[in-house]
């Protein structure tokens, strides 16, 4: 190509080559001084006009940068966290680990700046203030409230269930704390990839139907992690019939199988977003108060039930096979299952893929997979690919992989 001067059109912006730069000034130092100025690659001159044309052509990669900027799907960093603040959005910094928890006591308690422990000695906070709610008859009743307790400490703090069970900040009438499930773990700052692809759901905010506008309205919530939202909007609770998401689905209903996030947002995101006379289905309970008309109003949902995943793998070593082999194989299925989605399928050929991931050059293997067995207990012997019902997620740790040389 020759040099062209820099242009925007349907197709975009468009921008000279290095190579185009330098031709260019090439020529034009023969029109000023001649065709028969010394040019060649060691001379001074031809070097001062590579340099010029390289630092001319940084500045045009400089004009392509801003250009993507303009944009959520190619702009990066700073700019598209700037961007997508259009649609309402932060990206989310390093995170910390929550955990619902549940307050027992003798009283309707007030708590206020509470704080729990766990059994590694992790602080974790309590929404402020709070009070306990009566549960049972009026005699020998008992109060309690669950809530979700953030770590004090950022990043991947786990704890789990039954873990957290230390009252840090005594207060009358307030006897105990216990978490029935684990605690759903820190996260890194979110990725321009990860912020691209919430930008995208949360467009659906004002969209035609109110199940969309539910389902974004949880996806933009600060560490809300999964996710999954099922409508049942027929007179059937039978799964498998047309309309119906799962067997047992209450009629006219709503279910949301939220990770991670506060309780109180997600209620309030169901709340305002769903549809009219709409039930909420769900084991998680939490009461919205409508001060402007004066209703209250009970918005169930779900934490996902984890379900851990054991597999066995026999593979034949090839050369090129090494010591850290075995712990590579082991990372990366891992990861792959605990990125799966709520309700997902996990097929033995995706395990396969996530295992041979590893291998820089495919061409040349280091490992031949002979068998994989999976099983949701130890000593897996199962062959067939493992499901989930609607509110479950899989869950793998790499001591649960187990590896035999054959």
């Amino acid at each position: 190509m020759s040099y062209f001067a820099p242009y925007v059109d349907d197709d975009g912006l468009h921008l000279p080559t290095y190579n185009d730069i330098l031709e260019k000034r090439i020529d034009d130092a023969k029109a000023i001084f001649g065709e028969d100025i010394y040019l060649a690659n060691d001379s001074p001159d031809y070097q001062m006009l590579a340099n010029e044309s390289l630092l001319l052509y940084e500045t045009m990669q400089a004009i392509q940068y801003a250009y993507n900027q303009m944009s959520p799907v190619t702009a990066v960093g700073v700019g598209l966290s700037s961007l997508v603040q259009l649609n309402g959005l932060t990206r989310q910094a390093a995170s910390y680990s929550t955990c619902d928890v549940t307050l027992t006591g003798t009283s309707a308690a007030t708590i206020t700046n509470g704080k729990v422990q766990d059994e590694a000695g992790n602080l974790w906070a309590l929404p402020t203030p709070i009070t306990l709610q009566a549960t049972g008859s009026p005699v020998g009743s008992t109060y309690e409230l669950t809530v979700t307790a953030t770590c004090e400490t950022a990043g991947a703090v786990i704890a789990l269930a039954g873990d957290i069970n230390v009252i840090v900040t005594p207060t009358a009438g307030w006897t105990s704390v216990t978490n029935a499930s684990a605690a759903t773990v820190g996260q890194d700052a979110e990725t321009d990839a990860e912020l691209r692809t919430r930008q995208a759901v949360s467009v659906a905010l004002p969209s035609q139907t109110m199940l969309a506008g539910t389902i974004a309205a949880i996806a933009a919530l600060t560490n809300v992690t999964r996710y999954a939202i099922y409508e049942n909007a027929t007179n059937s609770t039978t799964g498998g019939d047309p309309g119906v998401p799962f067997d047992g689905a209450p009629e006219h209903s709503i279910t949301c199988v939220v990770e991670g996030g506060e309780i109180q947002d997600i209620a309030e995101a169901i709340y305002y977003n769903r549809g009219l006379g709409c039930y909420t289905n769900g084991d998680i309970e939490t009461t919205i108060e409508d001060t402007e008309y004066g209703t209250s109003t009970t918005i169930r949902f779900y934490r996902p039930v984890e379900v851990p995943v054991y597999i066995k793998i026999e593979l034949h070593q090839l050369t090129g096979y090494l010591m850290d082999t075995d712990d590579d194989i082991k990372e990366a299925i891992a990861e792959y299952i605990n990125n799966l989605g709520i309700g997902d399928t996990l097929a033995i050929s995706s395990v396969n893929y996530a295992a041979l991931s590893i291998m820089v050059d495919q061409l040349r293997p280091t490992f031949s997979i002979y068998s994989i067995s999976l099983g949701e207990s130890p000593n897996p012997i199962g062959t067939a690919d493992l499901t989930l019902d609607y509110n479950e997620v899989f869950t793998s740790d790499v001591d649960d992989i187990d590896i035999v040389v054959v």
